[in-house]
């Protein structure tokens, strides 16, 4: 399966989630239904855009490796190039999460902290019109970002089988190191997001009701990675 596949199959979850978070908001406000509805449907939309922007970041790196190391027609890396400079998947995917979000926390707000209910339903029901929007944007690109992958793979093919016919080594890809600058910083920061959640949107900013374990251990573990990865790069940079 491709990648599209798999955001169509969130994106064909997530619809009628939105639709049925918002009728049950509106004949069950409050309830615990609209709640867990609100809940399941907020993770599944930031997990599905979260798809497409991580995606979108990894092929575009790739591809522009390809084309630089393997020698691809420069006609692909101008297409790729004004793909990437409409960037239209990236502020769609990250305002339709954001928005989910921020829907999540005006409701609650509503109860803990006196936020009149009417910006809930106002939010909810523009984030609910901008993500199936966004879905459908969202789709075009990725399918357009499959194309440029696969004519890449193509002529990527192309190469390699004209390098066997030769009786040339097909040059060989150095992995990429799972203790590394990028991981290292992703855990050491990354450690704390559920620590802050739980104090400022379950305890409602009440720290001392949050154990800063294990984030403190995961954070502890992220710098560690830094410290190997700032280390090894020389060695990697004479190699």
């Amino acid at each position: 399966m491709r990648m599209w596949h798999y955001f169509l199959v969130g994106a064909l979850l997530l619809a009628p989630a939105l639709l049925a978070t918002l009728l049950l908001g509106v004949f069950f406000d409050g309830s615990s239904k609209h709640l867990w509805a609100g809940l399941f449907t907020a993770c599944l939309g930031v997990g599905v855009h979260t798809l497409v922007i991580l995606f979108m970041l990894v092929t575009g790196r790739v591809l522009r490796e390809a084309i630089r190391s393997r020698q691809l027609e420069p006609q692909l890396l101008v297409e790729l190039n004004q793909f990437f400079a409409r960037k239209r998947a990236y502020p769609l995917a990250g305002i339709g999460a954001t928005a989910l979000v921020v829907t999540g926390v005006l409701g609650y707000s509503a109860k803990g902290f006196g936020i009149s209910p009417a910006w809930h339903f106002l939010m909810g029901l523009a984030a609910v019109v901008f993500n199936l929007w966004a879905l459908t944007e969202e789709y075009r690109a990725l399918r357009e970002n499959q194309r440029l992958v696969d004519r890449a793979a193509r002529e990527l093919d192309a190469i390699d089988r004209e390098l066997e016919a030769r009786g040339e080594a097909l040059p060989e890809v150095e992995p990429t190191p799972l203790v590394s600058t990028r991981n290292g910083l992703t855990v050491a920061i990354g450690a704390w997001l559920p620590y802050l959640y739980q104090a400022l949107i379950v305890w409602r900013g009440d720290f001392a009701r949050v154990s800063v374990h294990p984030w403190i251990e995961l954070s502890v573990l992220g710098l560690v990675m830094l410290w190997l990865a700032r280390r090894a790069a020389p060695a990697r940079a004479q190699g």
